[in-house]
């Protein structure tokens, strides 16, 4: 049944054990898998690599790929700064600024990524700066979530937990009413596609911002390295923008599915066999 597994320091250690644990079920799947990363971001290279090689074998998207789908890091033009309620001016604005070319160049190719069928209800980026998703133009949520982080830290506060990041707004019609994030509508009844991704709470607790994902099915082969390098990668955006320090990443998949019992045990061994010849743990991108 449900599934707690060990914090571990890097997304490569979190989705290792969460493909062990699910792949030692009977059917290659369990409920309830809760993986914690305490530094996200971080990974282990060989664990990496040992993946990336099977999705290549296998046709699949790159960890990457899957991984931009949630923060399109590619895009963005890292000031290399942390704001700060002291930074000057001249310095938030540099921050601004590389968050406004985020949020334009991912609207610009949103006509051209929506060609693709699995994108024509949005992408999970889309659905963050331009609610509903569709087009450029709509509720930039996250860039509201970047302001409310920001006024926490000139108020003093380093504790809140009403950040919440709302996965449903359906009835509201009042723009200011529409808080959080919707990644999926209160009606929609598909089963299985897009999007996995249900929720998403950030707590900002004694200065560190933390974040929890839910996701109704998560793919272990296809996904969940990527999923779980997203989402870190969209923790640092948030806590270079706002100057909160990075905390914990917490994912859980009410449904974990190895996509092939065989097929993870295999690489469940291969990728722990190689993370026992490699020790340093390689830094994420942006901080």
């Amino acid at each position: 049944m449900s599934e707690f597994l060990p914090a571990a320091a890097s997304v490569s250690e979190a989705w290792l054990l969460s493909l062990e644990r699910t792949a030692e079920t009977d059917g290659g799947r369990a409920v309830h898998v809760v993986s914690t990363v305490t530094e996200p971001g971080t990974e282990i290279a060989s664990i990496r690599r040992v993946l990336d090689n099977a999705l290549d074998a296998a046709g699949a998207q790159s960890v990457d790929t899957v991984a931009e789908t949630i923060f399109p890091a590619s895009l963005y033009p890292d000031p290399e700064r942390d704001w700060s309620p002291e930074l000057p001016t001249a310095e938030c604005a540099l921050l601004d600024a590389a968050a406004e070319t985020l949020y334009e160049a991912y609207t610009g190719m949103l006509p051209l990524l929506r060609t693709v069928n699995a994108n024509k209800s949005g992408t999970y980026f889309s659905r963050m700066i331009s609610w509903p998703g569709k087009e450029a133009g709509g509720i930039n949520q996250l860039a509201a979530r970047i302001e409310r982080l920001r006024g926490e830290q000139l108020a003093g506060r380093r504790t809140h937990n009403a950040l919440d990041m709302d996965v449903a707004a359906d009835a509201l019609t009042d723009e200011e009413d529409l808080r959080g994030l919707q990644v999926y509508a209160a009606a929609d009844r598909r089963i299985r596609s897009f999007p996995c991704l249900t929720h998403v709470d950030l707590t900002l607790y004694q200065g560190r911002l933390h974040a929890t994902a839910v996701y109704r099915h998560q793919y272990l082969f296809h996904k969940a390295y990527g999923n779980l390098l997203g989402l870190s990668w969209l923790m640092q955006f948030l806590c270079q923008q706002t100057g909160h320090e990075l905390g914990e990443l917490v994912v859980h998949a009410t449904l974990a599915d190895t996509q092939g019992r065989a097929r993870a045990l295999k690489l469940a061994r291969d990728a722990r066999a190689a993370s026992d010849l490699d020790e340093p743990v390689t830094v994420g991108v942006h901080r």
